[in-house]
């Protein structure tokens, strides 16, 4: 996005033109990719899922190695707590609508009702549970 700003910049500013993304276009774009994320991991779990136990193809052994790949890169973009999070929304969380969940804040013990990722998002916000950008 930047360089095609700056692109369409470029005549008017000239060479020297540096153009910055403010911290609510960065923050944006940081929840809709934490959004988009786990929609995707629970749609390829749910389809993996649905190959095993329905159709009796197991493909496990074969995405484990890029499961553990993903990992890897969501701990180290979004941090350990944040990553526990979505795993824990992606692998465990089945029905939000009929079951209750909830992040606890450990030092308080205050606990943040979570029905949407959306709402796990702002409760991490809130928390201060993401490494920083």
């Amino acid at each position: 996005m930047r360089e095609r700003i700056k692109k369409s910049l470029l005549p008017i500013a000239g060479k020297n033109l540096t153009v910055e993304e403010n911290k609510a276009s960065l923050e944006k774009r940081r929840k809709k990719l934490f959004l988009d994320l786990i929609n995707s991991l629970k749609s390829l779990t749910d389809r993996s899922n649905f190959l095993s136990i329905d159709i009796g193809i197991d493909l496990h052994t074969f995405e484990d190695v890029h499961y553990v790949i993903i990992e890897r890169l969501i701990r180290e973009t979004w941090g350990d707590v944040a990553a526990d999070v979505i795993f824990w929304w992606v692998y465990e969380v089945v029905d939000p609508k009929y079951v209750e969940f909830f992040i606890m804040e450990e030092e308080t013990g205050k606990k943040y009702h979570i029905k949407t990722p959306t709402q796990a998002y702002n409760v991490l916000k809130k928390l201060k549970l993401f490494k920083p950008l």
